[in-house]
């Protein structure tokens, strides 16, 4: 039988004093989403926390609020249901060596090594029976073609990286993404 992991992604790639570029994302089994969307949910309304739930968000009046749903996400955490990962750069250690290229496309290339390498992909299935792979990111902020681009090395990534059989539709084109 077949197992199916979903991946939700978000970013910022604001800069403060001291780190950037922040790319994090939850991996949750399919056979787990129901549940773990329903707890939430009933929180989240309970709570009446409507829309997108950011610190940015918080009051003195709905902090409380706020933080019955981090207990309960990261009880999901605990509980296995729910994977975290976060990636993301310190400000003080400046890259070297870039071409054009890689400046250009820093964005999308910082994602690309998000999800290659934070949610351990490659060992995901020891036992070599097929894995679908669904991921949702965030709305990519640049051009349509930059972001077509990065969707196909994406689904390079879950192909090519494929000792244990996750898969996907379609192979991505040779380029700068990989490492």
């Amino acid at each position: 039988m077949s197992r199916e992991y979903i991946i939700y992604t978000d970013e910022s790639i604001k800069s403060g004093p001291l780190y950037g570029n922040f790319y994090g994302g939850a991996l949750l089994r399919s056979n787990d989403i129901d549940r773990v969307n329903a707890e939430l949910r009933d929180i989240a309304t309970a709570a009446h926390l409507t829309g997108e739930i950011k610190w940015q968000k918080v009051t003195a009046q709905y902090l409380s609020k706020y933080q019955l749903m981090m207990n309960a996400f990261f009880d999901l955490v605990r509980g296995n249901c729910i994977k975290v990962r976060v990636m993301f750069t310190q400000t003080r250690n400046v890259a070297t060596g870039l071409e054009t290229y890689h400046r250009e496309h820093s964005y999308h290339i910082l994602y690309y090594q998000f999800l290659k390498h934070a949610f351990g992909l490659r060992y995901a299935n020891p036992g070599g029976s097929p894995i679908r792979l669904r991921i949702y990111v965030d709305q990519l902020p640049d051009t349509t073609d930059k972001n077509a681009l990065f969707k196909a090395f994406v689904v390079g990534l879950v192909v090519s990286s494929n000792p244990t059989g996750i898969g996907c539709s379609s192979p991505a084109p040779a380029g700068s993404m990989s490492s």
